[in-house]
């Protein structure tokens, strides 16, 4: 399965040590030289909630934050294996593999939860969330020979849940329907050239589609056990065991940030993000913001759970036991920071 290639690849490339090109632009903090103890470079990819982490520039105290996006998971993860970066931000699915591969990484902050939305041609008569509707045309089309195509990035959160929520509504996501790779910027070409029938965006891409009546919203794909748990901050464990300083530097500035975003300042800062890196309209940038939840917590319980899932969908070679997990998932920052206890944080939940 290309999923299972696509993270066989991170792990070489992490075992190597070998940084890949990719990196998009950057954006730096404005403290004094003078005053500064050093640099911390965080990386993310380029998707709404993701770009949040661009306002972590001037919440880290004491401390210059350089910013850089990359276009693919594979090359932030190499980078930060290789010590190009420092601290990443990926999704669960993403650390889930790395964990499964036996990757050096580890968890130590949620960020932004939410951004999927499955949309479906408009030429598709469906009424939003009538999953008993869809589960006919599925298996009528099937029945005819002519299976129900959703346009999917293979690998990524989105892709993952929509595989993990179509079995909870009777749907066999091997059999029943085929999915087919399309990259998140190709989706709006395939609904409209008829090459699928259905796609499962980011935001703000989701939002695009949506509103210019490409693609119509169906239904988010969070009735599953995964929720709509989607991003995660993580570091090296050789850069968290050496860097204690920048660690609790790091997790007070996610303190301040992921509740500064749901503030109205906060939103229109996040929005301005959104639109310089990505071009997006500002119409466009309100209807992604809208359908995202910033959330500092990691809840244990939902990894789990997709982790479980995951396995038993063959994306990952082994049933993850939640001491393997654990060893993953360090709440002993997050919980200084916040004054929080694990068990508050997700670790208990």
């Amino acid at each position: 399965m290309r999923f299972a290639r696509l993270w066989a690849a991170v792990a070489a490339l992490l075992i190597a040590g070998t940084a890949l090109a990719g990196c998009g632009s950057s954006s730096t903090g404005n403290s004094d030289p003078s005053t500064s103890k050093g640099t911390i470079v965080v990386a993310s990819p380029q998707c709404a909630h993701c770009l949040a982490m661009t306002l972590l520039t001037d919440k880290v105290p004491g401390y210059d934050v350089k910013v850089e996006q990359f276009g693919t998971l594979t090359g932030l993860a190499a980078s930060l294996a290789a010590g190009k970066i420092d601290v990443g931000q990926i999704d669960y699915t993403g650390l889930v593999s790395m964990i499964d591969k036996g990757l050096p990484l580890v968890a130590i902050s949620g960020q932004v939860n939410g951004g999927s939305d499955f949309v479906v041609s408009p030429s598709v008569d469906l009424d939003p969330d009538d999953w008993a509707a869809f589960k006919d045309l599925v298996l009528q089309r099937k029945a005819e020979g002519k299976k129900f195509k959703i346009a999917s990035e293979f690998g990524s959160v989105q892709d993952i849940e929509l595989r993990l929520q179509l079995p909870e509504k009777g749907i066999d996501a091997n059999q029943d329907v085929e999915f087919v790779n399309v990259p998140y910027q190709g989706m709006a070409q395939a609904l409209q050239n008829g090459s699928v029938d259905a796609a499962i965006p980011v935001q703000p891409i989701a939002a695009t589609i949506t509103n210019s009546k490409i693609g119509v919203h169906f239904a988010y794909p969070y009735d599953q056990a995964a929720g709509d748990l989607t991003n995660v901050v993580v570091v090296n464990k050789d850069w968290l065991a050496k860097n204690p300083d920048r660690i609790e530097a790091v997790m007070q500035g996610m303190n301040t940030l992921v509740p500064d975003l749901s503030t109205p300042q906060g939103q229109k800062d996040w929005a301005a993000a959104v639109e310089k890196y990505t071009g997006t309209s500002s119409a466009d940038t309100t209807t992604a913001l809208a359908q995202l939840k910033p959330d500092i917590a990691m809840p244990f319980s939902q990894i789990k759970a997709i982790a479980h899932a995951m396995y038993e969908q063959n994306l990952i070679s082994t049933d993850l036991s939640v001491a393997t997990l654990k060893e993953h998932i360090d709440y002993g920052p997050l919980s200084q920071a916040t004054g929080k206890t694990p068990a508050e944080l997700g670790a208990g939940s």
